[in-house]
């Protein structure tokens, strides 16, 4: 069999697509070994060093018996089946608006992807349930994986104490701090994080400071304007895109990750509080599974009451600390290889 791959976005795309693509393709040419595999992409890479796989150039065509696409496909071959990995859904939920555009709602980006994909793999349920609620599309043709923890470079582990007092000094103003990641998107929820915010420091009368990290994009108007009217507002602190070191101490460090998203991407900041050892709050329980405060996204008073529980009840904390422990065990490159190369058989199989 041949299967080739739009491996780019696995090397330059954002950071969804570079972390599970990396962590995928890595693994996949292992658990496939009678496969060929061609990789897509401009340049070398470690990706292109097991005796199966191949390189070839942006546009460079294939004659595969599979097209594997990490996003959106750079169609190399239409006759070939598309297997589409698909990262996020969040242009359902909020639609994107160009002034240019008279203020229209964008056309669906994705629709004749969905429609000529043969598999859609997708790395969690939510993103499934996306898909379904709003494509006219058999449920038996999108298949969850999983998804993998960062990279050992990326992945962040637990802070000494002499780490964590020095960096609570610099950063939280010699206070314990909650960190919020934000990636710039409507999604990120920060307008209800900063009125829950506001509730907690009402009910707790600890000054812990809330610091906001910026994983992509600055933060919008809107969210700047939510900031300027909370009760709150000098202890809640814009941090800038921080070096790879220095992340690592501030994640570490953290009273607890706060990660109220409504986003339909993996949560990687929930992969991060679990190999730093901190708590974190989130918004899916079958992301979860125990190992952090379940909230209700769109509720602030939910979002309020469970920061109020990861302080006032420090036996919660260091629960959810230690099932985070254990959770991480499941989130395996190899077993979303594996559940990948199942996919692309039986789609070569039908064929």
């Amino acid at each position: 069999m041949k299967v080739a791959v739009f491996a780019i976005p696995a090397l330059t795309g954002n950071v969804h697509e570079t972390v599970f693509g990396y962590g995928l393709l890595s693994k996949l040419s292992t658990v496939m070994p009678d496969v060929k595999f061609y990789y897509e992409h401009d340049f070398d890479s470690p990706l292109l060093d097991p005796k199966n796989v191949k390189g070839i150039h942006f546009g460079e065509f294939a004659e595969e018996d599979v097209y594997l696409s990490i996003g959106r496909p750079h169609y190399l071959n239409d006759a070939a089946p598309l297997v589409l990995v698909l990262l996020e859904t969040d242009y359902i939920a909020f639609p994107k608006i160009n002034w240019w555009s008279f203020r229209r709602i964008i056309k669906d980006p994705i629709r004749v992807d969905v429609n000529r994909a043969t598999s859609i793999i997708v790395p969690s349920k939510r993103i499934r349930k996306s898909l379904l609620n709003h494509y006219d599309i058999s449920p038996a043709k999108i298949i969850v994986v999983g998804h993998g923890l960062p990279s050992d470079e990326l992945r962040i582990t637990p802070a000494d104490s002499v780490t964590r007092r020095i960096t609570k000094e610099v950063y939280g103003k010699e206070h314990s701090y909650f960190l919020a990641p934000c990636y710039g998107h409507p999604s990120d929820n920060l307008e209800r994080l900063f009125a829950a915010y506001d509730i907690f420091r009402e009910r707790c009368p600890e000054p812990i400071q809330l610091l906001v990290e910026s994983l992509g994009e600055s933060p919008s108007r809107s969210v700047r304007k939510a900031k300027r009217a909370a009760k709150f507002k000098e202890d809640i602190s814009f941090l800038s895109s921080l070096k790879p070191s220095e992340r690592r101490k501030v994640v570490s460090s953290a009273r607890a990750i706060l990660f109220p998203s409504l986003s339909t991407r993996f949560p990687l900041p929930v992969l991060d509080a679990w190999t730093a050892e901190v708590p974190v709050l989130y918004t899916d329980n079958d992301i979860l599974q125990g190992a952090g405060a379940l909230v209700q996204g769109e509720d602030v008073n939910s979002i309020a009451e469970g920061i109020v529980n990861l302080v006032t009840t420090p036996f919660l904390a260091s629960g959810l600390v230690e099932n985070g422990k254990r959770r991480r065990e499941a989130f395996r490159w190899e077993t979303v290889a594996q559940r990948v190369a199942e996919v692309i058989r039986s789609v070569s199989a039908s064929t």
